[in-house]
């Protein structure tokens, strides 16, 4: 969905697919969730515009917050925190307010677990960089598949959730072990 004159409210089209083309494109993350410290990889450090040394130790989730877009902070929270509540995963695309005033776009994709008593204790996941990418074979369907999440989300079934979560999630697996596959023609045959 578009907000008012050209300000886009949705990743570029075909970004998620190009993204896994690139090797530097897939962050790592993990999150304490007691605690609230995240700890990332350098790649994540970069997309955040934080100290690589500071997040590979842990840095204070708000910390991190500050660097998402404010329109999509409410969005980003909402999702996270629900999957901390419940011990599941979410997906969800946001813009980072990136070093030297850039925006970019970005996907993150998570999975948050709870100790036996069902209180919630870590989170772990991925944050793909979707900025600047060129069309992917699998550009129409990650696309589709956020359009599904956001209208699923609008119909509010736990259920059909699961589901949606389910397949990006699936798609954010295979771009973080760069196990996406070639566009047919540059498929080989034998």
């Amino acid at each position: 969905m578009r907000g008012r004159g050209t300000e886009w409210n949705e990743p570029p089209p075909g970004a998620l697919a190009a993204a896994s083309a690139a090797s530097d494109a897939v962050a790592t993350w993990q999150w304490d969730i007691g605690t609230d410290i995240l700890c990332g990889d350098d790649r994540m450090a970069a997309l955040y515009g934080v100290d690589p040394a500071r997040l590979r130790g842990g840095t204070p989730v708000p910390v991190l917050f500050d660097c998402i877009h404010p329109d999509d902070r409410g969005t980003v929270a909402a999702r996270i925190r629900r999957a901390a509540e419940e011990g599941g995963s979410y997906v969800v695309p946001y813009r980072l307010l990136a070093p030297g005033g850039r925006i970019r776009w970005v996907l993150s994709c998570g999975r948050c677990a709870h100790d036996a008593a069902g209180r919630p204790t870590e989170g772990r996941g991925v944050v793909i960089d979707l900025t600047g990418a060129e069309a992917h074979p699998l550009e129409r369907a990650a696309e589709h598949g956020l359009a599904v999440r956001r209208a699923v989300d609008d119909w509010h079934d736990p259920f059909l959730r699961r589901l949606a979560d389910m397949l990006l999630m699936e798609i954010g697996r295979h771009l973080a072990a760069n196990e996406v596959p070639r566009a047919p023609e540059s498929r080989r045959t034998y």
